[in-house]
């Protein structure tokens, strides 16, 4: 039977590979949406992890309540079992630009399959934000929509929850409530049945390959023809009514599952690159089934777009035309681009990099779960399994697992990352060429913040009395003490 597992995280900070979740909350509910179960998890806060001030004045969990929370190991197991109950269709909002990439990334350094909840048993993802979009635009008497305090339209969940009194218990940024909030509004859309199961079928590989296979080419450009289309994405902001006319330039060449799309309503880009002699695009790489859902360029479509998207995207298109073999050269220079191998990437980071587990990399992750009746207690027992095992990479991540939550002695690479993160510059090498998050701007953040207080509630201003307090006690030498913060042997 299919279920919908409707869920949120809270977390350190922003960076899916460094930053840590914190807090999950999830209802479980069959496919008319009446609630099965809920779960909620509350995770220790790991001693690696720099904590970022502004994560936590907007979440405001206190760092005691952590304390008394389990594991990242075990919460990633119970975590990992939820989300692969079979014939699962895990749903958040903007959970595929944000929390399924956490989820990715906490899965790998835990030695689990980081993307089988996206296929595997009948198991499968959808976003509700993007359906927030597509309903505002083609559907919005269903909501009273707010604004923000710019007077901008805004698809914030709080604001939906506050302004349609939806009756969830607890506070924004607090996972149960808003999961209940967002469970609140899937009610609100499924009652329009055509355009929710219309809207879910954008998370249907199958389904969102066949739309898009099936949007003509209407636009012609030297000797070929490409389709336009039309695209919806919160990302694009209520000034553009989320949706964007875009163009179709082909499939990446090194990324099977990557299809590049050119916003067109945006005159920068006919600009020309004055350092590559190229348009200077950023394209869009939508994989099938994600959150940038794609929509023909019907005439009822097309009324949805303002006047002056409909007038840039002509001209942006008359330039390409004007000029095909600039076209075309830009367009062999996107379609061929490959990510930069970054040699010194951290291992907590190298999921992209280094790809998918090997079968006999799945061997050695197998024999290291099968020693975890005794992390707790024998973790030199364990280690001594590490040290069997053939992968280096398994090698390294388990370790870490060891050290992080078990008590076992720090490696060497793990305590070199963790000096780096306490010194001046940092330096932990992120899948981005971006670096995990220093103690050093973690503490001048939260002096900023702390300068700023006033602007703050009681609620924030104590949540960041104690993370202040906690960042100025970070810095100590690695090996004064276990990372798990607990007692030896405590699990």
């Amino acid at each position: 039977m299919k279920t919908y597992l409707f869920y949120d995280l809270e977390t350190t900070g922003l960076h899916p590979a460094f930053d840590q979740v914190l807090t999950f909350a999830g209802i479980r509910t069959d496919t008319r949406l009446r609630e099965i179960d809920r779960t909620g998890i509350t995770i220790r806060l790991r001693k690696d992890i720099v904590p970022s001030p502004h994560a936590f004045v907007t979440h405001c969990l206190p760092l005691d309540a952590l304390s008394g929370g389990v594991c990242e190991y075990e919460a990633a197991r119970k975590l990992h079992a939820l989300f692969n109950t079979p014939d699962t269709i895990s749903i958040g909002y903007n959970s595929l630009g944000f929390d399924d990439e956490f989820l990715r990334f906490l899965f790998y350094r835990n030695l689990l399959d980081p993307y089988s909840h996206q296929y595997a048993n009948g198991c499968s993802r959808a976003d509700i934000l993007p359906v927030a979009a597509l309903f505002k635009n083609f559907c919005n008497q269903v909501l009273t929509w707010p604004c923000g305090e710019d007077g901008r339209p805004s698809l914030k969940l709080e604001l939906i929850a506050r302004e349609n009194r939806f009756d969830t218990p607890g506070r924004a940024h607090e996972a149960m409530a808003d999961v209940e909030a967002l469970l609140a509004l899937a009610r609100v859309f499924s009652d329009r049945s055509d355009i929710w199961a219309y809207a879910l079928g954008f998370f249907d590989k199958h389904t969102d390959l066949s739309r898009t296979a099936a949007i003509s080419d209407t636009c012609r450009i030297g000797n070929q023809s490409f389709p336009t289309a039309l695209m919806v994405a919160s990302v694009f902001g209520g000034q553009a009514n989320y949706m964007a006319p875009v163009l179709h330039i082909g499939g990446s060449i090194p990324y099977g599952n990557q299809h590049l799309w050119i916003r067109l309503d945006r005159p920068g880009s006919a600009r020309i690159d004055p350092d590559t002699g190229q348009y200077d695009w950023a394209p869009i790489r939508k994989k099938p089934a994600d959150q940038w859902l794609v929509l023909p360029c019907l005439d009822r479509f097309r009324q949805r777009l303002f006047p002056e998207s409909r007038d840039i995207a002509n001209a942006v298109i008359h330039t390409f035309q004007s000029d095909p073999a600039l076209f075309f050269a830009t367009v062999k220079t996107h379609l061929s681009y490959a990510y930069p191998e970054i040699p010194d990437i951290d291992p907590d980071a190298a999921l992209y990099q280094d790809g998918f587990f090997s079968p006999a990399e799945k061997k050695d992750i197998a024999r290291f779960h099968a020693a975890r009746p005794y992390f707790g207690t024998r973790p030199d027992k364990c280690l001594a399994v590490l040290e069997t095992l053939q992968s280096a990479r398994i090698k390294t991540l388990g370790a870490r697992i060891m050290a992080r939550n078990f008590n076992a002695p720090v490696p060497p690479e793990l305590a070199d990352h963790m000096q780096r993160l306490v010194t001046e510059n940092g330096g932990v090498k992120g899948y981005r060429s971006d670096e995990k998050y220093p103690l050093a701007l973690a503490r001048n953040h939260a002096d900023q913040l702390q300068t700023d207080a006033g602007r703050l509630d009681a609620r924030q201003q104590a949540v960041l009395a104690q993370v202040r307090a906690y960042l100025y006690t970070l810095g100590r030498e690695p090996d004064e003490e276990n990372l798990t913060g607990k007692p030896d042997g405590e699990t």
